[in-house]
């Protein structure tokens, strides 16, 4: 039986803590992902703003600079980046409430399978390669 194929779908990965960074891309990776990182939301709205179009994007809510709503703001208001599926991740569970653009949100530490299962049903049911533990 031959190996499933890589994903070759994009991923922003926007996160301010190194050790979660760390490890979300690592899954990603893993399953197949090419991942793109940012460390604060400010990096984020400026890749985005210079034609960087993620196929989805993993965004930390607390960050520093601009913080994750405004980050899901930008993309709002931008007819081009308005699709793009957004998955928030926080510390703080139940209570952020819905966020109008946001498809998932996920409680930290996130599970690394969860969230990989939730890439795949976003973009569509694209395969992604299990993870490897």
């Amino acid at each position: 039986m031959a190996a499933p194929m890589p994903n070759s779908e994009r991923i922003l990965l926007v996160e301010d803590d190194k050790d979660a960074m760390a490890a979300v891309f690592f899954a990603l990776t893993q399953a197949g992902y090419s991942v793109l990182t940012a460390d604060d939301g400010a990096q984020a709205v400026d890749l985005l703003s210079h034609g960087i179009h993620p196929k989805l994007i993993v965004l930390d809510l607390v960050l520093p600079k601009v913080d994750g709503r405004e980050v899901v703001k930008h993309l709002q208001g931008d007819k081009d980046l308005r699709s793009i599926p957004i998955i928030v991740t926080t510390a703080v569970p139940d209570s952020q409430p819905r966020i109008q653009g946001v498809d998932v949100i996920l409680t930290k530490p996130v599970d690394p399978s969860r969230l990989v299962l939730e890439i795949a049903r976003l973009l569509g049911g694209a395969m992604a390669q299990p993870i490897q533990r």
